[in-house]
């Protein structure tokens, strides 16, 4: 390395080691410089404010002193008119007429010259206008006093006048105050002449209560981004973020609230200085606050508000999107909502229309309340409500022209009334419970369960199941009144006055579904504990019950039960009537939803009645009536002490001395069995029928006297009435006068004109006229046998099985006997067969056949032989033997119809001469 390159690295080594210090020196000079450039600007600022105006710092001002006077003075005239005096410590007059003073006092005068603003300042800049005029421009600055001629006084430090309009205007922090009125903002205009304010940035203004230790207001404060006073219109114009605070004198002793309000704009109108009104405009929001001894509250939110003050808050008009939440105790707010609402303290009354919502409790059971007007008084508990209004609480909802609601001191709701169209409706899991009116009360327990739901004039009640497969509908009518009572929110009793109908809909799941209606002048419900099942029903008065099946059938009838009075019994579960029993006098008519020529109205009238019901179909299912009861269908009829009706198999079952009558007769029985489905009838125990005449038998009986009554009587018997036959069975017997027919069992075919019998048969049925000892006369002629026939048609008479035929003293026995009557049913002529036996006293005949003809008293009797003995007049055997009972004549033939030869033997008895 070269010595010249090594010097030259050692000086740079050293300059390093002394840069510290060169930095320290450079430091030191330019402390020194800024020291120097402060000193200077001092010094030329010495002794004058600075003047930040915007105003003043656009002036071209003269710099040339003209003049500097100490202890200044001028006043300015007009005429004898004071325009204005100044008064400074030192005024300086520049080339261009300007004046700076110092320690200024200015007075400036209105038109009359009299009454003045005074302006004082440390220090003034006085520009005078060159038009002839005495107006001029003044810049004051530094500790700056304004109180103009109507007591407004303002404090800044930097200040402009101008006195052609005789404007005040502040650029920087300013406070003012009049009288009971003070503030602050950063800017400021004031026009003196038309006495207005304009703050124009970061504005407060306070209104004091005054000097009075007992006014509730005790000061209210006004917060905004900028302000107008008017002090003309005592008003004052806020904006942008207004915040307004009335804070209350704590020695009131009284429950008064103190305030907070913001809003967007705000309009404060005062009366004689006192705060009386607030316009508030945008995002208002209202909070009357809580006070010592005073635990009300409300805060209140709309686009626009009138809020009218008596030394606080008294009355609150709000406007769009309303929204209010309030209480005036510890329990949780209530919350209005409307696009109009009036709040008046005094009262404590909230005033709403437009789009009402009421939430007096915001809980699992709160109560919510909508409609077009509300009048919500607070203190007193109570809403009232027009223009469609309507209550939700949990599953309870009323509604009606009017509304009035009544709350508990928790605000939950205790009771509603309304009026015109009233409604209320109960929802459960299970069911529905609906009740109208045009006046309509409901009350509450605390719990918000329902205690009560009554109704004025004409009303309706509906029970409506939420499960309708296995739950009966339940609706009821009343014109005058009804009466719900509720224990723990579950219906328990239902109570009418007027002519109430109760209409019970079935669901429709099966052929016999039937509904039901029940009517009487009052009833009376009753529920399980459970609130929604029927336990009883009472029909006092003139009570009516009405079935109607949902589908029409030969086999449905419309069925109408009428009593003074109906209890009704339900099933456990389903609102299905169980049975309904009436007291006296009852009645039941059942009309078919389809006619049939054999089938038409049924009527059963009793003292007593019992109507049970199908819990499956929900159709009535029997009929139990006692006391002097009847039925009637068609022209048929019976009467018992009881009778049962059965709907499945359409049966009348009449007990305790029964009888049935019809147009043809009537028949009794211990016991009647009639099946209306089939038009059967069964009669057990001791049966008698009767036919007012034989003609009423169809002619099927083998009697003579066509007008004369028929009788039949058994143990038992059953009619086919659509066949017109009857079945008597056990002892059965059929008379007319002396003439009867008896056997175990008889036949009765009406149509046909029959009748048939079997076992033991016996018959009384005809006369024949029969010469006896030489007199000719009626003698009845009696027949047993083991069958018997009867045909209406040729008036024929068959038996059959161990014919005994008697006639007085004569006898015929046969296996068959086929008898044949006269018009007038006496015998005409009587075939017999199998065996046949004569007898007559002193005499017998036998054969295999045998015909009696009545008009010729003469038996022809055939056989193989035919044989006939005389015990005095001998014996006679041929293949036909004629006999005359009357004459005593017998002819044999060899000869018969079935018999072309054959011998005659004849025995004779001579009689020994004395």
């Amino acid at each position: 390395m070269s010595e010249k390159h090594q010097r030259k690295n050692t000086k740079n080594l050293e300059m390093r080691a002394n840069m510290p210090l060169i930095a320290r020196i450079l430091a030191l000079f330019a402390l020194v410089g800024v020291v120097i450039l402060i000193v200077i600007g001092f010094y030329l600022n010495y002794g004058r404010e600075e003047f930040r105006m915007k105003g003043f710092k656009e002036l071209q001002l003269s710099k040339d002193v003209v003049a500097e006077v100490n202890g200044y003075e001028r006043l300015e005239t007009e005429g004898d008119k004071k325009k204005y005096f100044i008064k400074a410590d030192k005024a300086t007059t520049f080339a261009d007429e300007h004046q700076e003073m110092e320690n200024i006092y200015l007075q400036v005068f209105d038109e009359s010259g009299e009454k003045f603003d005074v302006v004082t300042a440390r220090r003034a800049v006085y520009v005078p206008v060159k038009d002839g005029t005495k107006n001029f421009t003044a810049f004051f600055s530094g500790d700056i006093n304004v109180d103009t001629r109507d007591a407004l006084n303002i404090r800044t430090d930097q200040l402009t006048y101008t006195r052609e309009n005789e404007t005040v205007e502040a650029e920087e922090a300013i406070e003012f105050s009049r009288e009971n009125i003070s503030g602050k903002a950063f800017g400021a205009t004031v026009k003196i002449k038309d006495k207005i304010l304009e703050l124009l940035k970061d504005v407060e203004i306070d209104v004091f209560g005054g000097s009075d230790e007992f006014a509730k207001i005790k000061s209210a404060r006004l917060t905004a981004g900028r302000a107008v006073v008017n002090q003309a219109e005592e008003k004052a114009e806020l904006f942008e973020n207004v915040f307004i605070s009335i804070i209350l004198n704590g020695n009131s002793g009284e429950l008064a609230q103190p305030s907070e309000i913001t809003t967007d704009k705000a309009t404060a109108h005062f009366t004689d200085r006192e705060l009386k009104q607030i316009d508030l405009n945008g995002n208002v929001y209202v909070f009357q606050k809580p006070a010592n001894g005073n635990s009300k509250w409300s805060k209140v939110w709309a686009n626009r508000a009138t809020a009218h003050i008596n030394k606080e808050v008294k009355r609150l008009e709000l406007f769009e999107n309303v929204s209010i939440e309030t209480t005036q105790n510890d329990s949780k707010p209530t919350k209005l909502r409307s696009n109009y609402a009036l709040y008046e303290k005094d009262l404590d009354r909230f005033v709403l229309r437009d789009g009402v919502e009421i939430v007096t409790v915001e809980d699992d059971k709160a109560v919510k309340i909508t409609g077009g007007e509300a009048i919500y008084e607070q203190s007193n508990f109570k809403i009232h409500l027009s223009e469609n209004p309507e209550i939700v609480q949990g599953g309870n909802y009323v509604k009606g022209d009017n509304l009035t609601a009544e709350l508990y001191a928790n605000k939950k709701l205790k009771n509603v009334y309304a009026f015109g169209n009233g409604f209320l409706r109960q929802t459960t899991a299970e069911r529905t419970t609906e009740i109208s009116s045009d006046r309509l009360s409901a009350s509450f327990n605390e719990n918000q369960q329902l205690l009560t739901a009554n109704s004025m004039g004409a009303s309706n009640a509906v029970l409506i199941p939420t499960q309708a497969i296995d739950y009966t509908k339940v609706t009821m009518f009343a014109p005058n009144a009804m009466r719900l009572n509720f224990a723990n929110g579950l219906l328990q009793q239902m109570n009418t006055e007027g002519r109430t109908s109760i209409l019970l809909t079935v669901p429709d799941n099966r052929a016999d579904a039937a509904n039901k209606k029940v009517t009487a002048d009052t009833v009376k419900t009753f529920f399980n504990p459970n609130g929604k099942d029927l336990t009883k029903a009472e029909a006092i008065g003139n009570a009516e019950l009405y079935v109607e099946p949902l589908h029409a059938s030969a086999e449905n009838y419309r069925t109408t039960l009428t009593a003074p009075r109906f209890d009704c019994d339900f099933f456990e579960s389903g609102n299905n009537a169980r049975n309904c029993v009436a007291g006296t006098n009852a009645k039941v008519v059942r009309v078919p939803t389809v006619r049939a020529k054999s089938s038409g109205n049924q009527t059963l009238v009793a003292e007593r009645l019992n109507a049970v019901f199908s819990q499956s179909t929900k159709n009535l299912e029997q009929i139990e009536a006692t006391g002097n009861t009847k039925f009637t269908e068609l022209d048929r009829s019976g009467t018992a002490e009881k009778i049962i009706f059965t709907e499945s198999d359409k049966t009348v079952r009449l007990r305790g001395e029964p009888s049935v009558l019809d147009s043809r007769g009537r028949a009794k029985a211990v016991e009647i069995d009639w099946d209306t489905r089939a038009d059967r009838s069964f009669l057990r125990g001791q049966v008698r029928t009767s036919y007012s005449s034989q003609g009423q038998t169809g002619g099927a009986t083998p009697f003579g006297e066509t007008k004369s009554p028929v009788f039949l009587t058994s143990d038992e018997a059953q009619f086919d009435h659509k066949a017109e036959t009857g079945l008597y069975s056990g002892s059965a017997r059929a008379w007319q006068g002396n003439n009867y027919v008896s056997a175990d069992k008889l036949f009765l075919q009406q149509k046909e004109g029959k009748l048939s019998g079997e076992r033991n048969v016996q018959s009384l049925l005809y006369d024949t006229t029969q010469t006896v000892s030489g007199k000719r006369s009626d003698v009845p002629v009696y027949v047993t046998a083991q069958k018997i026939f009867y045909s209406r048609e040729n008036r024929h008479l068959r038996y059959e099985g161990g014919i005994d035929i008697r006639q007085g003293t004569d006898r015929i026995t046969a296996g068959v006997a086929n008898v044949y009557l006269k018009a007038s049913n006496e015998l005409s002529q009587a075939v017999v067969e199998n065996n046949v036996v004569v007898t007559q006293p002193n005499r017998r005949a036998t054969g295999d056949w045998a015909q009696f003809t009545a008009d010729s008293e003469t038996v022809v009797l055939r056989g193989n032989p035919a044989f006939v003995e005389d015990s005095e007049s001998g014996s006679s055997q041929s293949a036909q033997i004629t006999v005359n009972t009357r004459t005593k004549n017998v002819i044999s033939d060899s000869k018969s119809a079935t018999t072309n030869s054959g011998r005659i033997r004849s025995v004779y008895k001579v009689k020994k001469l004395e």
